[in-house]
C-alpha cells in the first residue's frame, strides 16, 4: 500500500468515527420557527352602492391588492344574498384576469333580466386564484378561448379581434335584448321571432348572448349590450350586428360612414339582406338577394342560402391554430346565410361545401368588415 493510499484510508475512517460519534450521542441544539403561507390577493373595500333596473346591464370595477411579487392568473366569483333570484334573474361576468403585484382594477359585469321583480340584494364578491391555468406570458395569443372552443366559434372572436383594429369598445346588438325590447312592448306577434319562443328558447338565446359577450371579453373587449342600433355609432371601436329585426335600409349610411371614419363591423348570418329591405320577419325573400346597394362598404353583391359544411380557405386565420381546409362549421342543412359575387379586394376565409362563402374579411375608408355566416352555439 502506498503512503497516497494510506493517508485517503485514515482520512475516511476520521470522518467516519465523526459522524459515528455525532449519532450516537451528540444533540445539536435546534429552534422552531412558525412559517406562515399568506394569501397574497385581496380585494379592497368598495366605497359605493349599486343600482340597476331590470333589462340592463351594469358595468362596475373590482379593486384588488396583490401582495406578492409575482402574478396570478384569477377569477371574480359573485354571489348574492338570494341564491334563487340569483338563478333566475341574475348574470355575472366570467372573467380571467393577471394580477399584477400592487394594485389591480378589475372591470366586471351583472346583467339583469327584464323579468325580474325589483328587490334589494347583497353582492358579496371572492377572488381565486386558478392554479390550472398558464402564466400569462405562457399563453399564445388566441389559446385561451381555443382549448374548449367549438372552431367556429374561435373563428368568430379571432375575426372579431381583427376588426376591431386593437380597440377596445364593443356594441354588441344581440337578439336576446332585442326579443326584450320588442316582443312585449310591441306585442307578441312582433317578429315573429323563430323559433316560437318558449322559456326554454328565451334561456338559449340568453346563454348565446352571454357567451358571446364572454368570447368578446376574452379577446379584451369591453362589451355594450343593446337591442336596437343607437343613432351615433361614433362612441364605439366595433358593432357587432346579430338581431335581424334591429336593422332596417335607414342603417345603411350611418354604417357606412361610421366604417369611412375608422369604425369596424362584425355582421353575422342574414344581417345584409336587412340593410337592404324593411322586413320583421326572418324571412326577407327576394327582396334581400340583391346586396349591390351596399357592396361598397360591405364587400359583396350577392346574398344566398348554402350549408352542409363549412371548411378553411386560408392556414392559421387570425393567428389561430385553425388549418387550411380544416371544418370550421357543419349542418345537414341547407337554410344557412352564405355569399357569391364577393369583391376581389376582398379576403375570403372559408367556403360553404354546397356553394358560396361562410366567412371573409373586407376593408372600406379606414374601417373593416368581418362576415361569418354561422357558429355553433
Amino acid at each position: 500500500m502506498n503512503k497516497r493510499t494510506l493517508s485517503r484510508l485514515l482520512f475516511f475512517a476520521a470522518v467516519l468515527v465523526a459522524c459515528i460519534g455525532l449519532a450516537g450521542g451528540a444533540i445539536l441544539p435546534s429552534e422552531t420557527i412558525d412559517l406562515q403561507v399568506k394569501e397574497p390577493l385581496e380585494i379592497l373595500p368598495q366605497n359605493a352602492d349599486f343600482s340597476v333596473f331590470p333589462g340592463e346591464k351594469l358595468d362596475f370595477d373590482v379593486t384588488v391588492e396583490n401582495h406578492a411579487s409575482v402574478s396570478y392568473n384569477t377569477r371574480l366569483c359573485f354571489g348574492l344574498n338570494d341564491t334563487e333570484y340569483q338563478n333566475k334573474y341574475v348574470t355575472f361576468s366570467n372573467i380571467t384576469y393577471t394580477i399584477q403585484s400592487g394594485q389591480n382594477i378589475l372591470n366586471a359585469w351583472l346583467s339583469v333580466k327584464n323579468t325580474a321583480p325589483a328587490t334589494d340584494l347583497k353582492l358579496t364578491v371572492t377572488i381565486i386564484r386558478d392554479l390550472e391555468l398558464k402564466p400569462e406570458n405562457d399563453i399564445p395569443e388566441n389559446d385561451i378561448i381555443e382549448n374548449d372552443t367549438a372552431p367556429s366559434l374561435m373563428l368568430f372572436a379571432a375575426g372579431a379581434k381583427w376588426a376591431a383594429q386593437n380597440g377596445t369598445s364593443a356594441l354588441y346588438v344581440n337578439w336576446y335584448d332585442n326579443y326584450c325590447a320588442h316582443y312585449f312592448s310591441d306585442g307578441a306577434d312582433w317578429g315573429p321571432y323563430f323559433p316560437n319562443l318558449g322559456a326554454t328558447e328565451i334561456e338559449q338565446v340568453e346563454q348565446v348572448k352571454n357567451l358571446t359577450v364572454n368570447l368578446l371579453e376574452q379577446q379584451g373587449l369591453t362589451v355594450t349590450c343593446t337591442g336596437d342600433i343607437p343613432n351615433d355609432l361614433s362612441g364605439y371601436d366595433l358593432i357587432i350586428f346579430e338581431a335581424y329585426y334591429a336593422v332596417e335600409p335607414q342603417h345603411s349610411q350611418p354604417v357606412r360612414e361610421y366604417l369611412a371614419n375608422g369604425g369596424n363591423v362584425v355582421v353575422t348570418a342574414g344581417i345584409p339582406s336587412y340593410f337592404i329591405t324593411y322586413c320583421k320577419n326572418p324571412w326577407p325573400g327576394e327582396g334581400g338577394i340583391d346586396l349591390s346597394s351596399i357592396q361598397d362598404w360591405f364587400g359583396s353583391a350577392s346574398y344566398t342560402n348554402s350549408g352542409g359544411t363549412a371548411d378553411l380557405a386560408v392556414d392559421k386565420p387570425f393567428s389561430t391554430t385553425l388549418e387550411d381546409q380544416s371544418q370550421v362549421f357543419h349542418m345537414e342543412t341547407y337554410s344557412f346565410a352564405a355569399l357569391t359575387s364577393v369583391d376581389d379586394d376582398a379576403q375570403i376565409i372559408a367556403y360553404w361545401s354546397a356553394g358560396g362563402v361562410y366567412a371573409f374579411t373586407h376593408e372600406y375608408g379606414n374601417g373593416r368588415v368581418y362576415y361569418q355566416s354561422a357558429m355553433d352555439w
